[in-house]
């Protein structure tokens, strides 16, 4: 009985001291990154408490920590500034190691299409010339916020260059390691020669060299294939808009009538019509003169080609 009552008494004279000692565990981020101006506890770690202090100002190039460093500094901060009397506190950090990168540093549009372009002059196998020769890149970005203490890396721009929109990776580096990366959004535009339209083409027309011109101009659409020699003579498969670039798939060499096509063959005297069925033995557009074949006596005869599928025999 005695010993339960001793138990007791001295539990309950413990009880008070135990129940002022607070223990604070928290886990550090191993990467954040910050703005400038004040960074507080909980942007680095998953504090959540009330209590939400300022641990650094204005960093002006990125700072590692260490859980034993970031446990030195609350102990003492809280301590300062929470504590009454008598308290008992203590900070557990848990991580391995967190660094804080600050954006603070502005990098303007013309800046990042300069830097860029350096580096794909050294890495690119092809001749790319100057900034606005044979190839164009513009940032869709009109500055980009970076990291203040690194050194900024292109990392593979790759051995070939092409129009289209792209991302480039960009790397930062603090003491030798990389610290960071991410993705910076480009347009390149390739310089191309193609044939223009100088009016509108109805389709079937055949082109003529008053319809079309060469000109050079740059795109970002790498995947079209563009007319580079002369469509002169070749065939509208539709209709094509004045002023615009000619597409290899909008034009071939088409004729009026196709080798091996069957043709009606009509002959006219007088008030005599008549019409027969032959095979074109070659290709020829309106006026031209091709041989076709008798399909009933196998004899060659030669016509002048009228229309689609039909052709004008003059002399029998």
């Amino acid at each position: 009985m005695k010993v339960w009552f001793l138990f007791l008494f001295s539990f309950g004279f413990s009880l008070p001291i135990v129940a002022s000692a607070k223990d604070f565990r928290l886990y550090l981020k191993p990467k954040t990154i910050v703005g400038a101006g004040e960074i507080r506890l909980s942007e680095f770690t998953n504090w959540k408490g009330n209590w939400n202090p300022v641990i650094f100002q204005n960093l002006q190039s990125p700072k590692v920590l260490t859980p034993e460093q970031l446990v030195d500094v609350l102990n003492s901060r809280y301590k300062s500034e929470m504590t009454e009397a008598g308290e008992s506190i203590s900070f557990e950090v848990m991580g391995k190691e967190g660094i804080l990168l600050p954006k603070t540093t502005l990098v303007s549009k013309k800046d990042l299409e300069r830097s860029l372009w350096q580096n794909l002059k050294e890495s690119v196998e092809q001749t790319i010339g100057e900034d606005g020769e044979l190839f164009r890149l513009s940032s869709e970005k009109e500055s980009l916020q970076v990291i203040s203490g690194t050194k900024l890396v292109w990392r593979n721009t790759g051995r070939t260059l092409h129009g289209g929109k792209r991302l480039f990776p960009l790397d930062y580096y603090f003491e030798g390691k990389m610290v960071h990366s991410e993705s910076v959004p480009f347009l390149i535009e390739e310089k191309k020669k193609a044939y223009f339209t100088k009016r509108e083409i109805p389709a079937k027309t055949v082109l003529t060299e008053e319809d079309v011109e060469i000109r050079s101009f740059f795109t970002a659409d790498h995947n079209r294939e563009y007319v580079e020699e002369s469509p002169v003579g070749k065939t509208a498969l539709g209709v094509l808009i004045s002023d615009t670039t000619i597409e290899k798939k909008q034009v071939r060499t088409l004729h009026t009538i196709e080798r091996g096509q069957e043709v009606q063959l009509v002959y006219t005297a007088g008030n005599l019509l008549l019409k027969i069925k032959t095979r074109a033995l070659a290709s020829g557009n309106r006026g031209d003169e091709i041989p076709v074949l008798n399909l009933a006596s196998q004899k060659i005869l030669k016509a002048k080609v009228q229309n689609e599928g039909i052709c004008l025999l003059e002399e029998i």
